[in-house]
């Protein structure tokens, strides 16, 4: 995790957090249960404020650079959530949007930076927002 953070910090400039998330390896039928229901659902890992990372048990994360940055993009919400970055957004939509995007980036250029050819793609949650949607969200 010390190197995710590290590279996360030179990619964006984040400080390294002063409480590390905790980090749960569960599969993905357990994160389907906690996110979308027990609904299926294409998820890989997600970061909750209150519980920490979780990521599918399956995710080769010392190996595999791809996957490895499934886990930095989860950290990269960890570290918007306690710097507060997006808590000025209003709009929950918009908010999860930026939040989103600017993960997706860092993921990107971490991927780039490592010399992978792959990358994660953002379009996947490019959604549109309405101006009355202005929740708080989880």
């Amino acid at each position: 995790m010390v190197e995710l953070f590290t590279a996360i910090r030179l990619i964006s400039g984040y400080p390294n957090p002063d409480v590390l998330p905790e980090i749960q390896r569960v599969s993905v039928a357990e994160m389907q249960q906690k996110i979308c229901g027990g609904r299926s659902c294409p998820v890989k890992a997600f970061y909750h404020p209150e519980w920490g990372v979780y990521v599918d048990e399956a995710l080769d994360i010392e190996n595999n650079t791809f996957d490895r940055s499934i886990l930095l993009h989860e950290l990269v919400h960890h570290l918007q959530k306690t710097t507060g970055r997006f808590d000025a957004v209003p709009n929950f939509c918009r908010r999860r949007n930026a939040q989103e995007l600017e993960a997706y980036n860092i993921q990107n250029r971490y991927l780039s930076n490592e010399s992978s050819s792959r990358r994660a793609l953002v379009m996947g949650w490019s959604r549109k927002c309405k101006d009355e949607d202005t929740r708080q969200g989880p």
